[in-house]
C-alpha cells in the first residue's frame, strides 16, 4: 500500500497503529499460544495462586486483544453508514484529508478523537497543510498520543 493511502481523513497516520500494523495482536496470539504449550495454567494455578487468580480473566483478555487488528484502513472503507463523521464530512466535501478544511482546527468532529489522540490530529493537520503530505510522511514526525510517534 502507498504510504498516502495510510493517512486517515482525521490527520492520523495508519502506518502508526497497532491496529494497522498487527503487532498487539500478533503478540497476544503470541503470547497465548506459548502459555498454552507451556501449560501455564497449572502453573498459575499451582504455584502463583494468590497472584495469578484472575488468570482465567488475563486469558480472555489475551483472546480480545488478539482481534484488536484492522481489516482495512479508513481510506478503504466503503460502508457509507459509517459512524465516523469525519471520514463522511471529507467524502462529501471532496477532501483527502481534513488539513483541506480552513474550519479544521476548531471542528467538533475532531473532537471525539481527543480522549485518546488529544491535539494529535491538530497537530498533524497542520504539519500536512505545512509541508504537502508526502513530506509530511517522509519527515517522520508524526503525532499519535499528543506525542511525537517517536516518544510513545
Amino acid at each position: 500500500m502507498k504510504k498516502r493511502e495510510l493517512l486517515a481523513y482525521c490527520g492520523l497516520y495508519c502506518g502508526d497503529c497497532g491496529g494497522y500494523t498487527g503487532k498487539i495482536a500478533d503478540a497476544a496470539i503470541n503470547l497465548k499460544k506459548e502459555l498454552t504449550d507451556y501449560k501455564f495454567e497449572l502453573t498459575a494455578r499451582h504455584l502463583f495462586s494468590d497472584a495469578l487468580k484472575d488468570y482465567d480473566k488475563f486469558v480472555e483478555m489475551l483472546d480480545l486483544m488478539a482481534t484488536l487488528k484492522c481489516q482495512s484502513v479508513c481510506r478503504e472503507k466503503t460502508d457509507t453508514s459509517t459512524s465516523c463523521e469525519i471520514r463522511r464530512c471529507c467524502r462529501e466535501k471532496g477532501y483527502y484529508a481534513c488539513h483541506e478544511c480552513e474550519d479544521f482546527e476548531a471542528c467538533e468532529k475532531l473532537e471525539a478523537l481527543k480522549g485518546l489522540h488529544r491535539d494529535s490530529c491538530v497537530k498533524n493537520l497542520k504539519a500536512i497543510k505545512e509541508m504537502g503530505i508526502e513530506k509530511w510522511i517522509e519527515s517522520g514526525k508524526r503525532y499519535w498520543f499528543g506525542s511525537a510517534v517517536d516518544d510513545v
